[in-house]
Parts: C-alpha cells; structure tokens; sequence
C-alpha cells in the first residue's frame, strides 16, 4: 500500500471515529472543529463516511443480506451482530471495514463562486435556486443538489416546496433544513446570520437546540450566543436590490461584508466587537461603504495598509 493511500485511510479512519463521536452526548466541538480546519480533506472524508451512512440506513436489509452471502462465516456472525445494533455512522464504519458492495454510486461534487464583482444566479436540480453574493461560494452535493455547503460569504436560497425532498445547507458548525422557502444565509469566520423571507426553517448548532426561525426572523450568532428576532421580510436579501440592510446585527458582520463589496480588508477595534448596527447602506461601487457606515455609527475609519480600521470616535 503506497503512503499516499496509507494516509487516506487514516482520514477515513478519522472520519469514522468522529462521526461515531457525535452521536455521543459529550462531545469534544472543539477536537471536531479543529480536526475539520487541519486539513480541507478532512471535509471531504467526513462528508463521504456521511453518504455511507446514509446510504446504508437506506438499504440496511439488502446490506444485511450481502453480508451475511460473503462475508466468512466467523466474521460474518460478528459482523452481523455489530450491524444489528449499530446505527448511522457507525454502521457505515463496519460495512467498509468487511468491504460491502453497497448500493449506491459517488455523488457528484459541484462548486460555485462569485467574484468580487457581482452576484451569480445559480439554477439547481428539483426547484432550487441560488444567488450568490460577490466573493462568495458554495459546494454543492448530491445529483438531487440536496446538501449545499455555504464556505463564505452569503447567498439567497430559492427553494420551491417540495415535501419528498430534503435540503440541507451547512454553515460552518451550523445546518440548516428547509422543504420549500426563501431565506439568505451570511456567514464568516466569526460570524453567522440568517433570514427567512418566506416559510420556516430549523437551524441546528453545536451545543444548542434547534431553532425553528420563520418568516420575518432572524437568527443571529453573537458573544451570548444565537439570538432569534424580528427582522422585515423586504430586507432578506437586500443587497440583491443594492442595499445592504441590518437590524441589530453584529459588527463584525456588518465589517465582513464591506470587505467583500469594497474590496479592502475590514478590521474592528476590539472595543467595538460587540456592537451592533442597525441601518441601511447604499451598496453602489462599495467604495462609499465604510465612511457611510462611519456617519451612520458615529465612528471613525482608519486606513492601514491594504485596508481600514474601524474604531471609537475621539472625543470632542
């Protein structure tokens, strides 16, 4: 075995062993968190284990049957019993380890992204449409576009109703399930926020329970943790219309996406970092971005190199 194919098991393994983790009810987020952000395949083989899983609980009986038809008969009474009992991941673990031809083929794995210098509508299987903000991006998976992965920025998500099918949009630590509506989701390395326009959806997150957030809310992610409120259903999405809308959103937020429309790099004062902002920005070039938020705020900008600081107003 090469090193090369050495080392993909071992991901895999790793995979197994945290997909086996999270369906425990101590669970180490921040071991998980920092094994997905070592290395951008780690993703990929946790989210392959995932499909596995799926996959097996779907044709759990014709598995069971193949295993017990191929696999040795001392191996096949321990296997047997083991995927008796075991369920999702853990299941999909065993069926690898003794090698079961499982029903079904790779998903398809499909990327988008916007550029700094507009939007990008993006049509998907069964009713779903995607409108990307600049400089933003998403993975897409599966031929039915069922698990969609927003790596940064923030997109509006169209999405006709449809109760046999099943959506999934993943945020960093935080999913999201939808049947049918329109919502915007922005997120950020230290920040997330969602919007619902029309209908509801359930929002799911380390160390919380889920929160159902309907039209006309939002859910915000700050220093005391998700916040759900009230937000104009006109201003999901805003800035599909040029304007960038917010209501008692966080700062760092508000930053991160003048730095995607603007181009420059976006820093906040830490005497700042929890604010929040409630206004609306002109988007226009971008350029008139950060000095119209500085009026709006009462703060002062501060250009540094390849970019600008946001910080307290001195005092008169």
């Amino acid at each position: 075995m090469t090193a090369r194919s050495n080392s993909e098991k071992a991901m895999l393994d790793q995979a197994v062993a945290w997909a086996a983790a999270l369906e425990s009810d101590d669970v180490d987020w921040d071991g998980y968190m920092a094994w997905l952000e070592a290395d951008p395949r780690h993703r990929a083989a946790f989210d392959s284990i995932a499909l596995v899983s799926a996959a097996v609980d779907d044709h759990r009986a014709e598995i069971t049957s193949l295993i017990a038809a191929q696999a040795p008969s001392k191996a096949r009474r321990r296997v047997l019993r083991l995927f008796t009992y075991a369920g999702g991941s853990i299941a999909a673990a065993i069926a690898l380890m003794v090698g079961v031809p499982l029903l079904w083929s790779p998903q398809p794995v499909r990327s988008y992204a916007a550029d700094a210098h507009g939007s990008r509508d993006i049509a998907l299987a069964n009713g779903i449409h995607v409108t990307l903000s600049p400089s933003s991006s998403i993975t897409v998976r599966g031929k039915d576009a069922g698990q969609v992965e927003l790596a940064s920025g923030e997109a509006y998500f169209d999405v006709r109703h449809d109760p046999a099918r099943s959506l999934t949009v993943t945020a960093g630590s935080y999913r999201i399930s939808d049947i049918g509506t329109r919502f915007s989701v922005n997120f950020t390395r230290t920040a997330f926020r969602i919007g619902v326009a029309d209908g509801t959806v359930s929002v799911s997150s380390p160390g919380s329970e889920d929160v159902q957030v309907s039209a006309g809310h939002q859910l915000l992610s700050g220093s005391d943790g998700l916040t759900l409120s009230s937000v104009a259903s006109s201003d999901v999405g805003s800035w599909r219309q040029g304007r960038l809308s917010y209501s008692n959103t966080p700062l760092p937020l508000v930053a991160a996406d003048i730095s995607r429309y603007s181009g420059k790099a976006v820093q906040i004062d830490p005497s700042l970092e929890k604010t929040h902002f409630s206004g609306t920005l002109v988007i226009g070039d971008g350029s008139r971005l950060l000095a119209d938020l500085a009026i709006l705020m009462g703060v002062e900008v501060h250009s540094q190199e390849n970019g600008a600081r946001i910080g307290t107003a001195a005092p008169r």
